[in-house]
């Protein structure tokens, strides 16, 4: 009897054994094509700098999924897709069509080709795909995407919910980014007209910055709207165009580091005039200790400001508020 249970023990285990091995070689699951995606609506994220008219080149993916690498050769043939956007676009804004992400220009991008191959034995189990971007011109303010699909495969399935894409461009330069809002706190004083400061004048505020282009990055004057016509805080609301003509300025940086101030909007409703001096307006990165290298970024920053009060007429000419002195330093706030 012992003889006979031993003998069926070690012919269960033989057989459990052959399993194992053989689970170890096996493809148990489908080879599946899908557009690698992160967000909601399928969306992929990359950034891409401002760069004076040369292109950037970012990536998205193709993956082959399986619990072992593709045997064979598999061709993937993209398309411009022609649903996803507007899926986006009414789930997140309905109506609102001036808050809808538009189309990426075909002047501001290329893709080599869209005919995608994916070798044999592809262990990674993706393939980048290469995207030249030129970001210069596109507003920080605006979501653009190239919406892409997969048109059909030489072999294997195509994921159903993965077979499309959104392809987003983001902006940035080395001031301020829009894949995540960049924020400067600033703290400031109001001067009298001879530049001195004003008792009790002090000013505090945490302004939103974005990159405009590759040197240069647009805020409110002074403390904005905060404590004019809105009364709300512009960082727990995205800029409107009212206010960005109204407050809107622009920080350009030179190389030397030298800032000059100007208005946003060309024909806004504000004039700026900026005071120079000494340690006067000029972008500065400090060291935090001789430790390490980490620094901190700033903006010193001294000008005036007046927002129109009356518009022109063929009568009269316009009528402007009180001039603003301010002489404020920013300084990034990094997560």
């Amino acid at each position: 009897m012992k003889k006979y249970l031993i003998t069926a023990i070690m012919l269960i285990a033989g057989l459990s054994a052959c399993k194992e091995e053989n689970f170890s070689s096996m493809e148990y699951y489908k080879y599946v094509l899908y557009m690698l995606s992160k967000e909601d609506y399928n969306v992929y994220s990359d950034v891409f700098p401002y760069s004076d008219g040369v292109a950037t080149v970012g990536y998205f993916s193709i993956g082959c999924g399986g619990s072992l690498a593709n045997p064979e050769e598999v061709t993937v043939y993209l398309e411009n897709d022609t649903v996803l956007l507007n899926k986006y676009n009414r789930a997140n804004y309905d109506i609102d069509t001036s808050k809808y992400a538009r189309l990426l220009s075909d002047n501001n991008y290329s893709i080599e080709t869209m005919q995608i191959t994916v070798p044999a034995g592809n262990i990674e189990q993706y393939v980048k795909v290469a995207v030249s971007v030129l970001a210069d011109g596109l507003s920080p303010d605006s979501t653009y995407f190239i919406p892409l699909a997969i048109k059909n495969v030489s072999r294997y399935e195509v994921n159903p919910d993965k077979f499309n894409m959104l392809f987003r461009i983001v902006v940035e330069n080395h001031y301020a980014g829009t894949l995540k809002d960049t924020y400067y706190s600033m703290k400031g004083n109001t001067l009298n007209n001879n530049g001195e400061i004003l008792a009790g004048s002090g000013i505090a505020a945490t302004k939103l910055a974005r990159p405009i282009s590759k040197n240069a990055v647009r805020i409110f004057a002074g403390t904005g709207p905060v404590k004019a016509d809105f009364g709300i805080d512009p960082v727990l609301a995205k800029p409107t165009l009212p206010e960005l003509n109204k407050y809107g300025i622009t920080l350009t940086v030179d190389a030397s580091n030298r800032v000059t101030i100007t208005p946003y909007a060309p024909f806004g409703s504000i004039e700026v005039e900026q005071i120079d001096g000494d340690g006067l307006n000029i972008y500065a990165e400090e060291r935090n200790n001789m430790v390490d290298d980490t620094v901190t970024k700033y903006f010193y920053l001294r000008y005036r400001y007046r927002t129109l009060k009356t518009p022109a007429t063929d009568t009269s000419p316009a009528v402007y508020n009180a001039w603003v002195f301010v002489n404020e330093t920013l300084k990034r706030l990094e997560e």
